[in-house]
């Protein structure tokens, strides 16, 4: 296949910050400025010209009936940027973080990479998700180089603890194996999950070994699309704490902050300000 799609794409659209905003961890940029990856089982070149998006391989359908979903298409950033521009920081932090938006990423996929992500900072957690997909999911070439694609259930469901305490997932071995196991005996409905309000959702996800309260939050805001929840990481923390005068900040503290001044939208709220601090210190 030789035939690429382009689509116009609104002026807050920007790839390179999509991409390296903490959310997606499979995307390298070439030297041309394009970014190639894997997501939803296949190969994925894309690259963007000003406010022209270039999909190479991929067809109007493709796009249609997964890129454009994957992309956030349908959401009006500016007029969310508007709603949450309620104070200089956040206004500062939008301005900083123009172009971010929350990829619609697959579920099952989130859950096990924000379980990886725990006490890890970006370019650690994208090389453990590599390592596990070189190793247990499928290989796929394009363009003379070969890429693997994120493992299903059934195919996780191979790897032993110890294997992957070898391939240096540390504590975090343990978890994996354990997740994988309940959703491969059907102790755990990932179908479920989805159908429930959030506060359901998060309690359901706390309920597995290995998930605590951010990363259920990642899971949530980056796998199911609640964007009213605000994960805290360290970046947040610090970033309430010295914007907003919050001591000792906590996901409660935290929580009634961004809860009371960004409400529906505390996620996008966060990406901005997650962006911001990680990148002006």
């Amino acid at each position: 296949m030789n035939n690429s799609y382009t689509v116009k794409v609104p002026e807050n659209f920007d790839l390179g910050k999509i991409f390296d905003c903490g959310q997606a961890f499979r995307f390298r940029q070439d030297e041309d400025g394009s970014f190639v990856g894997v997501a939803h089982g296949r190969v994925l070149k894309v690259s963007q010209n000003e406010d022209i998006l270039t999909l190479y391989d991929t067809t109007k359908e493709e796009y249609e009936n997964i890129w454009s979903e994957y992309f956030c298409m349908d959401m009006d950033y500016a007029a969310i940027d508007v709603l949450l521009s309620t104070d200089e920081e956040i206004m500062n932090a939008i301005s900083y973080g123009k172009g971010i938006r929350i990829l619609r990423q697959q579920l099952w996929e989130m859950i096990i990479t924000f379980i990886i992500s725990q006490n890890n900072n970006i370019p650690r957690i994208a090389k453990l998700v590599e390592s596990l997909c070189e190793n247990y999911g499928r290989k796929t070439e394009y363009e003379g180089k070969v890429y693997y694609t994120f493992p299903t259930p059934d195919e996780l469901s191979a790897a032993t603890e110890e294997e992957l305490t070898a391939l240096k997932f540390g504590y975090r071995a343990g978890y994996i194996t354990g997740f994988t196991s309940l959703v491969k005996e059907g102790l755990f409905d990932l179908g479920e999950l989805e159908s429930l309000p959030t506060a359901e959702a998060r309690k359901m996800l706390l309920s597995v070994k290995g998930i605590g309260g951010k990363v259920a939050d990642c899971i949530l805001l980056f796998g199911m699309g609640r964007y009213e929840v605000c994960p805290h990481d360290t970046w947040i923390k610090k970033a309430l704490s010295e914007k907003y005068n919050i001591e000792n900040v906590n996901e409660k503290k935290g929580y009634e902050l961004v809860t009371e001044k960004w409400g529906n939208y505390a996620g996008i709220a966060q990406q901005y300000l997650f962006y911001a601090q990680r990148y002006t210190q």
